[in-house]
C-alpha cells in the first residue's frame, strides 16, 4: 500500500526548541469569570452534587464561552496546545475543582468519559497499583503519546519533588523529520497497525481489531495523528500479531524521533497551571521524577478530556472516544 506523502505545514508544526522564549499561549480567564464559575461550583455543591451528578450543562457562562474562544483557537487553527495560567487551587479541595473543571469543559465542547464513568474528571498521580491498567496510575517517566478523544485538559495541583514535567511534541514535525530520514518507513504509519482491544471492550467476539489503525492521516483535510502505543504493544505480547523488522523499526523510529529534545517543548507546570491538547496535533509524554512517600503530597494533575463537535469525527479504524456516539477506544 502507498500513500502519496508530502511534508506537513502549518502553524501546528513546530519545534520545542523555537518556543522556549515566547509564552503566546499562555492566558488568564479574568477575576470575573472565575467568580461566575465558583458561585456555579457553590450551588451545585450546596445542592450535594458531585461529579458524577453534577448537571453542568444547565449552566451557561457567557463571558467564560468567550474568553475560552482564544484557547479553542489555539487547539484548532494553532499550536494544538494552550496554557490557562493562575487558577486559583490554594482553597478548593480535588472534588470543587473537578466541578470547576467540569464548567470549563462544558464552555468548550463535550466532557467525556474517566474510568467507566461517562462524565466525569481522572486523577493522575501514583496510586502504586500492584497492576498498572492505567498511565496515570503509576509514576515515572511516559513514552509519547496521544490520548483517544479530541482535547485533554490536565490540572495541576501538586507539583512532584523533582522532575516530572510535560513534555510534549507537534505530531506533524515529527512526521516531517521521519518523512526526511526515512521516508520508506512512513507507509507503515500510514497503514497503522492492528490494536488488542481492552479486555472488558471486547464486545465484538475478537480481542483483536479486524482492521490496521492508521498512525498518520487527514480527516477533514486535515493531517492528524492517532498513535496509542500500548495496544499495538499489547497485541504482540499476547501473541497476537507479528511484527516485521519494518514495522519494528517504524515504530522505534517513532517513538525516538517524538522524544527528540529539539522537537519536544517541557512544560515545568505549577499548581494552578491548567494545560489543554488537542491530541489530533500533539503527543504528550512526561520526564521521569522524583516523588514523595506520602499519597496527599504526591504529584497530582486532574485530567478533562473533551469532545469538539465541531470538529471532524474520527472513521471507524482510527479508535476514538466519543461521547456523542458513546464509543470506545479498542
Amino acid at each position: 500500500m502507498s500513500f502519496n506523502i508530502k511534508p506537513i505545514s502549518g502553524p501546528n508544526v513546530w519545534r520545542g526548541i523555537d518556543c522556549k522564549n515566547t509564552d503566546l499561549w499562555t492566558h488568564r480567564l479574568s477575576p470575573g469569570v472565575m467568580s461566575e464559575i465558583s458561585a456555579v461550583v457553590q450551588e451545585a455543591q450546596s445542592k450535594g452534587r458531585n461529579q458524577y451528578d453534577f448537571r453542568f450543562e444547565l449552566y451557561e457562562i457567557p463571558r467564560l464561552r468567550t474568553e475560552l474562544k482564544v484557547i479553542l483557537n489555539d487547539l484548532a487553527e494553532g499550536p494544538g496546545f494552550s496554557l490557562i495560567r493562575g487558577i486559583n487551587i490554594d482553597t478548593k479541595n480535588s472534588e470543587t475543582l473537578k466541578l470547576t473543571l467540569q464548567v470549563i469543559g462544558h464552555h468548550m465542547g463535550l466532557v467525556g468519559p474517566q474510568e467507566n464513568h461517562p462524565r466525569s474528571i481522572g486523577e493522575v498521580r501514583d496510586v502504586r497499583p500492584a497492576i498498572r491498567t492505567h498511565y496515570y496510575h503509576g509514576g515515572g517517566p511516559l513514552p509519547m503519546h496521544m490520548d483517544p478523544i479530541d482535547a485533554v485538559g490536565l490540572l495541576c495541583i501538586r507539583a512532584a519533588k523533582q522532575g516530572g514535567e510535560s513534555r510534549i511534541v507537534s505530531s506533524a514535525a515529527v512526521h516531517n523529520a521521519i518523512l526526511k530520514s526515512r521516508p520508506d518507513l512512513l507507509n507503515l504509519l500510514y497503514r497503522g497497525f492492528k490494536h488488542r482491544r481492552r479486555k472488558e471492550r471486547s464486545n465484538s467476539g475478537s480481542s483483536i481489531t479486524e482492521f490496521y489503525c492508521p498512525i498518520f492521516a487527514k480527516i477533514g483535510g486535515k493531517f492528524v495523528c492517532n498513535y496509542i502505543p500500548r495496544p499495538i504493544r499489547w497485541a504482540v505480547d499476547d501473541g497476537l500479531v507479528n511484527l516485521s523488522k519494518a514495522e519494528e523499526e517504524a515504530l522505534t523510529l517513532l517513538d525516538v524521533t517524538a522524544a527528540c529534545e529539539n522537537l519536544c517543548l517541557n512544560m515545568d507546570m505549577q499548581p494552578g497551571d491548567l494545560q489543554f491538547l488537542n491530541n489530533r496535533f500533539i503527543m504528550h509524554g512526561r520526564s521521569d521524577y522524583v516523588d514523595f512517600e506520602e499519597l496527599e503530597k504526591r504529584r497530582f494533575m486532574l485530567r478533562l478530556w473533551l469532545t469538539i463537535p465541531s470538529w471532524s469525527k474520527f472513521p471507524s479504524n482510527m479508535p476514538h472516544s466519543d461521547v456523542e456516539l458513546k464509543t470506545t477506544p479498542a
